[in-house]
């Protein structure tokens, strides 16, 4: 085989070449860290190291989620306390109402103080977290879940959903409650009901009594008022109408109807609507309560109070019933806190492994491969040197 000077020469640079190449992947891997600079390096490990690190990204989105449903649970649950106590002060100025040596001016105070902790009531109610949505709103977080007032009554806007995040692969978490369920859902307890007048009534009439016989089949009705004063019942369940018999002794009148005897205690007017149910809003009962408290209407502030009494211990269920799944969705957050901790700690592991370099080696490839290329470096030149003019 002929051996050319330009074959030596052109082979000398290749070789240089080539450990050049070595010696800078090497310096690129101790100065960054990595082994694997590019797929090329090695395939597998690349692949591998792709899929851990989308997982890891991942399971950061759902640690971010984790934390922003703790905080909006941390919210409910801060709202709900509040709720509670609201609800039970209120429970004890009615305990107090129920003092019968009380006089209509006392009342009147206690009724003042009572409306106040209304508004409080319904601004808890309509509670917004830090982006400016409703808490109680369910689905409908943009609008205000809780419209009206003391005077015309309270009407629900949301719906019966619950906001949720993705706290992981296979949990999703409700972050919100619907307000319909803690303020508007008061069950009365068994053989009792509710009786309210409504906010819109203009005749002085005030309920004063309520009872329900054994025949009574748990639908809510109302009761309507004509001229006369003249009176019909609509079972606001079935839409039908039922029959009722009335009678009336000074002020009071007496209603018999489907197993409910409502008794009213003043001069109803044409228009005017009363309610019977086992299952109200802690608003419309706080305001007949108000309502009963300012009329100086000794009966009809009897019944207020232990309506309220009962509504207030109910509200007091519904709110320590939500609170508790608030509670257990807290716990289950941090544990998903700690799941994803131990995750991230996991991958980070693994892509140590699959990525990063071992230094030790790394630095004693580096020192080789630096002599390896000196010493082609130092052999090219004197073969490079080498000429038969050297010799004429």
């Amino acid at each position: 085989m002929r051996v050319t000077t330009g074959m030596i020469y052109d082979t000398g640079v290749a070789q240089m070449q080539r450990q050049s190449a070595q010696l800078l992947d090497t310096q690129q891997q101790v100065s960054t860290g990595r082994r694997i600079l590019r797929p090329s390096d090695d395939p597998v490990a690349s692949a591998r190291a792709l899929e851990v690190s989308q997982s890891k990204s991942v399971n950061a989105l759902y640690t971010s989620n984790q934390g922003y449903a703790g905080d909006a649970l941390k919210l409910v649950d801060s709202k709900l306390m509040a709720a509670t106590d609201i609800v039970t002060y209120v429970r004890t100025r009615a305990v107090e109402a129920g003092n019968g040596t009380y006089s209509a001016r006392e009342h009147a105070a206690i009724g003042e103080d009572v409306a106040q902790q209304f508004d409080a009531l319904l601004g808890v109610a309509n509670s917004q977290d830090s982006a400016g949505d409703y808490v109680f709103g369910g689905y409908r977080s943009n609008s205000l879940p809780f419209s009206g007032s003391l005077a015309a009554g309270v009407q629900y806007q949301g719906d019966q959903g619950a906001r949720t995040l993705q706290i992981s692969a296979s949990r999703e978490l409700p972050i919100t409650t619907s307000g319909d369920d803690i303020f508007n859902a008061i069950h009365a307890s068994p053989g009792s009901g509710f009786a309210l007048s409504s906010a819109a009534n203009t005749g002085s009439a005030l309920v004063s009594g309520l009872s329900l016989a054994g025949s009574y089949n748990g639908h809510a009705y109302a009761v309507n008022v004509a001229s006369g004063p003249a009176y019909s019942v609509v079972d606001a369940t079935t839409g039908a109408t039922v029959p009722v018999t009335s009678s009336t002794s000074g002020t009071s009148t007496t209603l018999s109807f489907g197993g409910v005897t409502l008794s009213l205690d003043g001069a109803p007017a044409a228009g005017d609507s009363f309610n019977v149910s086992t299952v109200a809003s802690a608003f419309d009962v706080l305001g007949n309560f108000v309502t009963s408290l300012k009329s100086g209407n000794a009966s009809a502030i009897a019944f207020g109070n232990r309506q309220a009494i009962a509504s207030m211990d109910a509200t007091q269920d519904n709110i320590s019933r939500v609170q508790s799944g608030v509670g257990s969705r807290m716990v289950e957050v941090e544990t998903q806190q700690n799941i994803g901790s131990d995750l991230d700690l996991q991958y980070n592991q693994a892509l140590s492994r699959l990525e990063d370099v071992d230094y030790a080696e790394a630095v004693s490839n580096l020192t080789q491969q630096k002599t390896f290329l000196e010493a082609a470096q130092q052999s090219f030149l004197k073969v490079s040197n080498l000429s038969l003019f050297n010799y004429l």
